[in-house]
């Protein structure tokens, strides 16, 4: 008896024990797994689709009082702005051969403040003789230019109103790639029209100018859409559609806006003044490449090398700064590139005084500059020299003769010597690199060149180079292009 209690307490001890075992294990468990649960992310919930409709509603019901149709009038004569929209060579009612007397078109644009200062495109509005503006409760109201910008695409025009439903700018640098956005605005003349996508990508350069830093996007865009806003998911004013790729003039899913932020400091200086005022150091630029580099004894990979300066009297030349020099600070902010420093100096007040730092022949500089007032670029037709002196083809695919007396006044040379290209042939490497007839070597690579003998013996002097850098003279303009030989 006593054998067997024994042996029934100490069954029970052990099942007691393994039960205190078992919860012990798995409380332990428990408390591990909840810990790498808590450590790991929380997925994000997604919405529903009647959740996203409801957003899009609810960002359409904020903007679109703020979104107005702009048709213009044009007198007969040469378009000047209309960079992005053209007016069909054959409009109804004028038969073919003729000149119309007057011109229509329409576009967008956004009422920026509640006292009727509407932003929109300078293609749009920038050439109108007349405007007239639609607003969303339908009223037709007579609109007066207030400043363009050409040179961002930009311009306010105002009607006379008051109380009137306003757009927010947002914050344009803030966008992220894949970010929902809306285009709305009169593609066609169909007022109103509002169409969805995400941004495709963010400062884009197309060429077009000097600040091209566009916003890249899907949402459908098309004719009558340019002026209108791009809006982000709060509502918010991110861009101003411009202008689409199309082969045939309509949206092929690549549409591209004017950040918010160029437009804000735009619309604010068009606004106060009625033109937009730039700082302006004189200067043509190059962005740093390898070869560029090793030409003109740089060794760093970032900074703006100077192709040109605009004259003895830009702030630039009077710094001192030459053809060559390698600017890597300006105004205590680094110089990444080319473009970046353009932006810099643009938005410099003119006639602040500041430091700029460069390097030369690959020693470090500092010079203070007095900032100018950019102005409007222009161009000249290239001369066409004849010269005698033939050094040969070589490996550029050129022929060249000594600058003359003659041919540096028909030229108006900077610098009266070099050597003048009479012909570039064709499918050559000078032809790829776009060098022309009528243009002057001032360099080769580190070596100046002063007439057609010393270009023919430092060009056959360059072995193994994949790259060759000439400093040319074109239009009175000095510029860094690199040839690629055979």
């Amino acid at each position: 008896m006593n054998s067997n209690s024994a042996r029934n307490r100490w069954s029970r001890t052990i099942l007691f024990a393994l039960i205190v075992g078992f919860a012990l294990t798995a409380g332990m468990w428990y408390l591990g797994n909840r810990e790498v649960r808590a450590q790991q992310p929380r997925q994000t919930q997604l919405p529903s689709p009647g959740d996203l409709s409801r957003a899009f509603i609810n960002v359409a019901k904020q903007i679109k009082a703020a979104v107005v149709n702009v048709d213009v009038v044009e007198k007969a004569k040469t378009s000047r702005g209309r960079r992005f929209e053209v007016v069909p060579p054959e409009m109804p009612g004028f038969p073919f051969g003729s000149v119309p007397r007057r011109r229509e078109g329409t576009g967008s644009g956004v009422i920026i403040s509640p006292d009727g200062y509407i932003l929109t495109n300078n293609h749009v509005a920038g050439d109108a003789d007349e405007i007239k503006v639609k607003l969303a409760d339908g009223r037709e109201l007579k609109a007066t230019r207030v400043g363009v910008d050409s040179e961002t695409d930009l311009a306010v025009i105002k009607v006379e109103a008051h109380d009137l439903p306003f757009a927010r700018l947002g914050d344009s640098d803030k966008l992220e790639q894949g970010e929902w956005v809306i285009a709305i605005g009169s593609p066609f003349g169909l007022q109103q029209t509002m169409t969805a996508g995400i941004v495709s990508a963010t400062g884009r350069d197309l060429r077009t100018g000097q600040y091209d830093n566009y916003i890249q996007t899907d949402a459908s865009i098309n004719p009558g859409n340019s002026g209108g806003p791009l809006v982000n998911m709060e509502g918010e004013v991110v861009g101003i559609n411009a202008l689409i790729y199309s082969q045939t003039g309509s949206n092929s899913g690549i549409g591209f806006s004017i950040p918010s932020n160029l437009a804000s400091k735009v619309y604010s200086q068009l606004v106060k003044n009625g033109k937009v005022t730039r700082g302006y150091l004189g200067v043509s630029l190059k962005p740093v490449t390898p070869s560029l580099a090793n030409a003109v004894g740089f060794a760093g990979t970032e900074g703006a090398v100077v192709d040109d300066l605009a004259g003895d009297a830009a702030p630039a030349a009077k710094a001192g700064l030459r053809s060559g020099d390698v600017i890597v600070e300006f105004d205590g902010k680094p110089v990444k590139s080319a473009k970046q420093l353009t932006e810099i100096v643009a938005d410099t007040p003119v006639g602040k005084v500041t430091q700029l730092k460069y390097v030369r022949d690959g020693r470090a500089q500092t010079a203070t500059i007095s900032l100018a007032e950019r102005p409007m670029q222009g161009s000249a037709p290239v001369p066409q020299p004849e010269g005698e002196d033939d050094p040969g083809i070589g490996k550029l695919g050129i022929r060249a003769s000594t600058v003359n007396p003659e041919v540096a006044r028909e030229l108006k040379l900077k610098t009266p010597n070099g050597a003048v290209i009479e012909s570039v042939q064709p499918d050559s490497p000078a032809a790829d690199a776009g060098l022309r007839r009528g243009d002057v070597i001032h360099r080769i690579n580190r070596e100046q060149i002063t007439n057609s003998a010393q270009f023919s013996r430092a060009l056959a002097a360059v072995r193994g180079d994949k790259e060759i850098v000439l400093q040319i003279e074109r239009d009175g303009k000095l510029a860094f292009v690199t040839v690629t030989p055979d």
